[in-house]
């Protein structure tokens, strides 16, 4: 497709005015405000959220899957686990409740788990560790 060289002009020329200096007023086109970096970076942040959300969750079904598919985990117990985070480098944060839990997961079956969801990830999200903590308990007040 060839590239325009002369932009077409604004108003029609067999309606425009014979002045040539209104001619030339009538084709100036009024500028647009520019956008503030606030609100492109507003609009850039929530398309962000939107594609880490999705990330996040395609991530929370192959654990559960993971989880399912290998041997000798307590697998109630790794269900409830909470994928919390995942960063740009595929470093997925993984919260239980147990602290046994914890170094089941985190240390015993972390090879088997972090080769599972990246076969089951593969082509889509790259996961390149796996970090399993305890969650922290809200303080209570002592009676």
């Amino acid at each position: 497709m060839a590239t325009r060289l002369v932009k077409r002009p604004k108003i029609d020329p067999r309606n425009a005015s014979a002045d040539p200096l209104t001619r030339l007023r009538e084709g100036v086109r009024k500028p647009v405000m520019p956008v503030s970096f606030a609100q492109a970076l507003n609009v850039l942040l929530v398309d962000q959220k939107r594609v880490n959300r999705s990330r996040l969750q395609r991530l929370r079904e192959a654990w559960e899957m993971a989880v399912d598919q290998v041997d000798g985990i307590s697998k109630e117990a790794a269900k409830k686990a909470e994928i919390s985070s995942v960063n740009k480098t595929g470093a997925v944060l993984v919260n239980v409740s147990n602290p046994g839990l914890a170094h089941e997961l985190g240390v015993v079956y972390r090879e088997p788990l972090l080769s599972k969801l990246r076969e089951l990830l593969h082509g889509k999200d790259a996961v390149s560790d796996l970090t399993v903590r305890v969650k922290r308990r809200a303080y209570r007040a002592r009676k």
